[in-house]
């Protein structure tokens, strides 16, 4: 990629001292305003890959770039308040209404009341959340679908340029997961988002990603368009991992006739 990337990976290994290797020299980067997708199996490394990004994990050798800065050079604190960040059920604060749950970001930059609840307002709006029903509701009265619109909307409250997303449409049933998928999808070419997004589901990673990043066993096995990855795949690994007939449908879809 020519322009400086808005993430890179740069051979980052990451051990622990069980001799368990996490990641084994990946390299890869992300275009600014670009979905990606990591996707693997169960323990191949995809989530270590995510949480490098906003310094959770660190690495043990090789760097990862935010913003063409190494995150060692980042202050940790200051880095993750600069990021989205959006997991499984949201993770929302059980105790705070859904605007305070939203706007909390904005809260620890020490944002005035009035300016926080505005600008929480209008990401609940974004996310097809009606601020006069559903601010002063606590997350337990809304459905899991709404918990994970509120996730997101809180991911964009600060408006961040960047977007970490770990699994986050896992928990919920195959309509509304679908639907949230093809929502944020919308979303995330409107407002030119850069996302890095871990799943292990062939079928969410082609419905929302330009591009997919499959890893194995700590290692990048191959990056491209979903369709170079089925028709031109250039590991074993690659082939078995799309060979079900619903990755192979997922594909279809996502490239059309």
């Amino acid at each position: 990629m020519s322009a400086t990337p808005a993430v890179a990976w740069r051979e980052v290994c990451k051990s622990y001292p069980d001799g368990h290797q996490a990641l084994r020299g990946v390299s890869l980067e992300v275009a600014a305003g670009e979905c990606l997708a990591v996707l693997g199996t169960s323990g191949s490394g995809k989530t270590t890959l995510l949480k490098m990004v906003n310094r959770l994990i660190e690495p043990t050798s090789g760097a990862v770039l935010v913003r063409d800065v190494p995150t060692s050079e980042w202050e940790p604190i200051a880095l993750r308040r600069s990021i989205g960040y959006v997991i499984q059920d949201a993770g929302l604060m059980p105790h705070l209404d859904i605007l305070a749950n939203v706007g909390l970001g904005l809260r620890v930059q020490g944002r005035p009341r009035a300016e926080r609840d505005e600008e929480a307002r209008e990401r609940l709006e974004l996310v097809g959340l009606d601020p006069s029903r559903f601010a002063r509701l606590r997350p337990h009265q809304l459905s899991g679908g709404q918990r994970q619109r509120v996730g997101v909307a809180r991911a964009l409250a600060a408006d961040p340029d960047l977007i970490l997303m770990d699994e986050p449409f896992g928990a919920l049933d195959p309509i509304t997961r679908r639907e949230l998928q093809d929502e944020f999808r919308r979303l995330q070419r409107r407002l030119g988002k850069t996302v890095v997004f871990v799943t292990h589901d062939i079928r969410e990673a082609c419905r929302i990603a330009d591009r997919l990043a499959l890893v194995a066993h700590g290692r990048l096995v191959q990056h491209g368009r979903a369709v170079d990855l089925l028709e031109r795949p250039t590991h074993d690994f690659v082939r078995a991992f799309f060979r079900e007939a619903e990755a192979i449908d997922a594909v279809t879809e996502k490239e059309g006739p």
